[in-house]
């Protein structure tokens, strides 16, 4: 008999309906449980956060052994007094992948959570094939006919292979436990190519099977136009020097030149012969001082020129960092420095930044590796008529790419169709409001209106728009478009760009991996404080994401919404809320059992509403529905499991009458096997 998500004999009577098994999928494939109803954390409260997160675990049917398998990996306290606590879970010594909590406590309290955990019980499954073997899938997935390196160490986990001319770095494959369904153990690859920049995280299970395949490299493409120069002025800027507040060490560290200079943020360098590595030559410069003067009528590749080009995106590089690190993106939360000061994070990962790289034209990329390895940043030259334009001297494509690894560090799984178009509208967002000018890369393109579609306070995309056939790049100026106007609306409403710089780059400690558009807006919300908390409702309102909008993880089923909540002048709320989610197994003969799920529902008052149809995912089980009876609850239960194979079953709430954004959703229980 087929195990399937059914209605259990104590929940209202519903029609039949049918479940397809879901295919096994990778704990990366799930959603994040983002909590932030006060009742629901209250509820957690204990002596330390440790026991807090425990607690709240626990209330969701979790394991003990899962608690005890998230290992605290970063804290810091925020400028609103906000204690952030950062988790990854590992079992048995090895990190699973796609395994990770992330807990916000004020004044002890825990006041928002986010979770996606694998049951750390039952057997673990060795892998049948070697490190080797795993990297030969990765190769094969990603660089067809490359052949595979050898072996040359293991340390702890991590086999490392050698270097080849064509990787960038050497490989290396990592021993991890996936969780598919049941856990077992796998492989996380990282291949990394020199010529174009391309690094991919690619997890092979222990069969030699590619689960997931995750590029963390972002590539910017646009469309060149042939116009008249136009020179930015250039003026001399102190650097903070030793003991500034943001970069404690100052900006620069060791030897100088005037085409490769480096410090504790970044190096940047002149790589005109695309081998990633400083090019040779340059004058040394021992005082500190980079001054060499533009000469925009010659081509960017003289030699004063690329002095320009190098001084100019080793300040720009170190400006975004220092700003970024006054907002948020600071150590623990996995910035890019060599020296974290004591302050929490992985060190040794300041930003390679490459000027007028060789390798290419009319682009820019930056790829981002985990905390503690370097991203590399590849800018290139920009080809028009008399003469080309340098990439290196337009802020907004710096601050474009760096903004690539602000939200891989911060959010993180920022590929594919919904989060890849998000991590390219951030990028945008960045610029322009540190700029204070509707307009991307004007610059380099010698186009008056910028890179995009249209300026940005001239768009008129809403999230109705999102389509996968767009592409990235035009699906992200759908959230660039919105925050625009929502710093417009703080400009309007006396808020200055830090503000706004602040709600946005903390607001990412409150957003789950690979998420979606109203997870951003939530995600700010629970940043800004409550002053500002309708100027962000009205800017994401006037796109569609409004008050009981949502969409899903694809970006293939999209509610629109314009409406505000009552605070913001929104019509009163209707319901429902999802208040919790409790389970239960039982025996049902000696090698079967049963796992059930019951939903508890309000009408957003504390009153329990019927009829509202709960939308649930078992895993494994399949997805489907029950409807709450007029004590606002209803159940489903998956039987017929075998005991020796099925340790568990996750239910998770993913939407109230369709709803994916409503009050309490999405909220999981695990049931154990008793």
């Amino acid at each position: 008999m087929k195990t399937g998500l059914k209605c259990g004999a104590a929940a209202i009577a519903l029609a039949a309906f049918t479940l397809a098994t879901a295919s096994a999928a990778p704990l990366t494939a799930e959603s994040s449980a983002v909590t932030a109803n006060s009742a629901d954390l209250a509820a957690a409260k204990r002596e330390t956060p440790r026991a807090s997160v425990e607690a709240f675990l626990a209330a969701r049917g979790k394991s003990a052994q899962t608690a005890a398998s998230l290992v605290e990996t970063a804290s810091f306290t925020d400028r609103n007094g906000v204690t952030h606590f950062r988790y990854e879970q590992r079992i048995g010594g090895l990190r699973v992948v796609g395994g990770y909590a992330k807990a916000a406590f004020k004044g002890g309290a825990l006041i928002h959570m986010i979770e996606r955990t694998a049951d750390a019980g039952g057997f673990i499954a060795r892998p049948t094939i070697s490190d080797r073997d795993a990297l030969g899938a990765a190769i094969g997935a990603n660089f067809k006919g490359r052949p595979v390196p050898a072996l040359t160490d293991r340390v702890g986990p991590i086999a490392n292979f050698i270097k080849t001319p064509f990787f960038y770095r050497a490989p290396t494959v990592e021993r991890v436990i996936v969780s598919d369904r049941a856990l077992s153990e796998g492989f996380l690859v990282e291949t990394w190519s020199a010529d174009d920049n391309l690094l991919y995280h690619t997890v092979v299970d222990g069969v030699g099977n590619v689960v997931s395949n995750e590029l963390r490299t972002q590539n910017d493409s646009y469309n060149v136009f042939t116009d008249h120069p136009d020179a930015t002025p250039q003026s001399v800027v102190a650097g903070p020097g030793a003991g500034g507040g943001q970069s404690p060490s100052g900006w620069l560290s060791g030897a100088q030149t005037t085409i490769n200079i480096g410090g504790n943020n970044v190096r940047a360098y002149l790589d005109r012969n695309a081998n990633n590595a400083p090019d040779a030559g340059g004058l040394a410069v021992t005082d500190g001082n980079f001054l060499t003067v533009a000469d925009l009528g010659q081509a960017p590749t003289v030699a004063q020129n690329q002095d320009v080009a190098v001084q100019n995106l080793f300040y720009l590089n170190n400006v975004i960092h220092d700003r970024l690190r006054q907002h948020g993106f600071n150590e623990a939360a996995g910035n890019f420095q060599n020296n974290n000061f004591g302050n929490g994070g992985a060190q040794n990962d300041a930003v390679n930044a490459e000027a007028q790289d060789g390798g290419g034209t009319n682009n820019a990329n930056f790829a981002t590796p985990s905390d503690g390895s370097r991203p590399r940043m590849q800018m290139y030259l920009w080809t028009s008529p008399n003469p080309d334009r340098d990439g290196d001297l337009d802020s907004d494509i710096v601050w474009h790419e760096y903004g690539h690894g602000l939200t891989w560090r911060m959010i993180g799984s920022m590929s594919g169709n919904v989060p890849g178009a998000i991590g390219e509208g951030m990028g945008d967002a960045l610029g322009i409001i540190v700029n204070n000018d509707d307009r991307t890369g004007e610059y380099s393109t010698l186009d008056p209106d910028g890179i995009r579609s249209i300026r940005y306070s001239l768009h008129l995309d809403t999230i109705g728009d999102f389509s996968a056939g767009r592409g990235v790049h035009r699906n992200g100026e759908i959230i660039a478009a919105t925050v625009w106007d929502m710093w417009k609306a703080y400009e309007g409403a006396g808020h200055t760009q830090d503000d706004a710089l602040s709600d946005i780059v903390g607001g990412m400690n409150f957003i789950p991996a690979a998420p979606n558009y109203f997870h951003m807006r939530d995600g700010f919300l629970a940043q800004a404080p409550a002053a500002r908390d309708c100027l962000i409702w009205t800017a994401f309102a006037a796109r569609g994401m409004g008050f009981g909008g949502s969409m899903n993880s694809s970006g293939s089923s999209i509610t629109e919404s314009f409406s505000l909540p009552t605070v913001c002048g929104g019509p009163p709320p209707t319901g429902p809320r999802l208040v919790s989610v409790t389970g239960a197994g039982v025996n049902t003969s000696g090698s079967r059992w049963r796992a059930s799920m019951t939903a508890n529902v309000d009408n957003g008052s504390g009153a329990p509403q019927s009829g509202v149809v709960v939308n649930i995912a078992a895993v494994p089980g399949g997805t489907g529905s029950c409807t709450t009876a007029t004590d606002g609850q209803c159940s489903v239960q998956v039987s017929n499991l075998r005991r020796n194979t099925t340790f568990s079953v996750t239910f998770t709430v993913t939407g109230l009458n369709g709803n994916s954004s409503a009050a309490g959703v999405p909220q999981s229980v695990v049931v154990n096997r008793p």
